[in-house]
């Protein structure tokens, strides 16, 4: 009696638990590396990184073999991953550091971004960030313009063949080093893209046209906008083809969407002298008063200028063209029209067929729109 008691008794208590394997790493064979704590967010949410490549426990993995068990497998795939990640470090030496000749420059892979990055620490707000930190912060700010890109123009991945490849240097020398090879231009003093299917962008931080960080942040949306644009399929640089006022409106456009001024006009588009610009960067009010004095000029002429051919008061006018016809037809209806241009087809066509406006008609309806919408002074309507 007793005995089939005990019997009872043991079938009733539970099953012992599986073995999960190692307490340590919950049998997965690898944890997480404790050197990056400062930035250990930002650093997971990139491929590859220089600076943290420089940690001896995981060398840029961010993950360490557990020393509480073995595992074959994983430890495998970590080594597989050190000697990627050294390997693209080599490449990206040899590619750049060894041409500018660059002792710290420090290197970065995003989903869709090669960054190779030199600036001096800048203050972000009212927090002094380190280089490294910055070149975080910068990787992160282009990928979210690019996300932006899309979502206004209803674009997706498939539309963009070529990665960008962004070059900002705190050295001149560099630039001026690197920016023939990476783009097959000269280097001016401050940067020079190369657009199309190729997305390349080489700049030297300069304190005299950029003091700070919200200088240096509108001059990457602003040419990184220039890139976008013409990579998105189909793949075309309209600004030397008669289609400036939709290649420096987007742009412009886009500056102003992020940072809320627009102070960069390319020494390709319009020579300047350091700290030269129009009314402070902030349009709207100049561009209502220019609309009610009746000197904002003609949309027919404006279509027919190129990229070099621009004034100030032009790339006010262009941008103001292009907020209009998103905010009335929205992204995806002006992407259309953009489309349409970059394959040849004439302005006043487009203006016609997709935006349905009479070329002739343009001026009045955009200074209407501009009348009803923009204000006379900052704050007020």
């Amino acid at each position: 009696m007793l005995r089939s008691g005990l019997v009872a008794l043991i079938l009733a208590l539970p099953a012992p638990a599986q073995d999960e394997g190692c307490r340590a790493c919950h049998g997965e064979g690898v944890r997480e590396c404790t050197g990056h704590k400062a930035l250990a967010d930002e650093e997971r949410k990139v491929l590859a990184c220089s600076e943290a490549m420089q940690c001896k426990q995981c060398h840029g993995v961010l993950r360490r073999d557990c020393q509480s068990c073995a595992n074959p497998k994983t430890d495998a795939e970590l080594q597989q991953r050190v000697q990627d990640l050294a390997a693209w470090l080599a490449e990206r030496r040899k590619s750049v550091d060894a041409i500018t000749g660059g002792k710290e420059i420090r290197h970065l892979k995003t989903a869709n971004l090669d960054l190779a990055f030199s600036v001096r620490p800048l203050t972000v707000g009212r927090v002094k960030l380190d280089t490294h930190a910055l070149m975080h912060l910068y990787a992160q700010r282009i990928e979210d313009l690019r996300t932006l890109f899309q979502q206004t123009f209803g674009c997706t991945d498939k539309d963009f063949s070529g990665r960008l490849q962004i070059y900002l240097f705190k050295d001149q020398l560099d630039h001026q080093r690197l920016a023939p090879r990476v783009t097959g231009q000269g280097a001016n003093s401050n940067g020079v893209k190369l657009m199309g299917v190729e997305c390349v962008y080489c700049a030297h931080h300069n304190p005299a046209t950029m003091p700070g960080d919200e200088e240096l942040h509108r001059n990457v949306v602003h040419n990184v906008t220039h890139l976008l644009l013409a990579n998105a399929a189909p793949v075309c640089w309209r600004g030397n083809r008669k289609g400036v006022w939709v290649d420096e409106g987007v742009a412009h456009w886009f500056e102003d969407k992020v940072t809320g001024k627009c102070t960069n006009f390319c020494y390709e588009e319009v020579a300047l002298q350091p700290g030269a610009g129009f009314k402070g960067g902030r349009w709207r009010v100049p561009l209502r008063k220019m609309v009610e004095a009746g000197k904002l000029g003609g949309f027919a002429r404006l279509a027919q200028l190129n990229t070099d051919e621009l004034t100030f008061e032009d790339h006010a006018h262009a941008f103001a063209c292009i907020d209009w016809l998103l905010a009335v037809h929205g992204g995806p209806k002006v992407r259309k029209g953009i489309d349409e241009l970059k394959q040849g087809k004439p302005t006043r066509e487009v203006m016609k067929d997709v935006f349905g406006i009479d070329m002739l008609s343009v001026d009045d309806a955009l200074s209407a729109w501009i009348k009803a919408t923009y204000p006379l002074e900052e704050g007020g309507r």
